[in-house]
């Protein structure tokens, strides 16, 4: 009597475990699906963070705030990164 009270005991716990690791990592694995939107694709902020080596290299001579410095990358485009392209050519 003593022992089915034993393995009644540790089911019981075994059970619990294996409930709480579930559940453990079904919250961990879908909180991406739970969070916020991201935020919208912003090309210019893009071209900044993704350009400054394509600039240097391609369009050194070329001043670096104004239409100038994007019409030279816009004639460099196949040159440059994945991402840098991807901003230029959305700008």
């Amino acid at each position: 009597m003593k022992r089915n009270r034993i393995l009644a005991f540790v089911t019981r716990a075994a059970r619990t475990l294996a409930a709480c690791a579930f559940a453990l990592t079904f919250f961990a694995t879908a909180e991406p699906a739970f969070a916020k939107d991201p935020q919208p694709y912003n090309a210019a902020d893009a071209a900044r963070k993704y350009c400054g080596r394509a600039y240097k290299r391609y369009c050194a001579n070329v001043p670096a705030a104004g239409i100038q410095a994007l019409d030279c990358l816009k004639q460099n485009v196949r040159r440059l990164p994945p991402a840098c392209r991807k901003a230029v050519q959305q700008l």
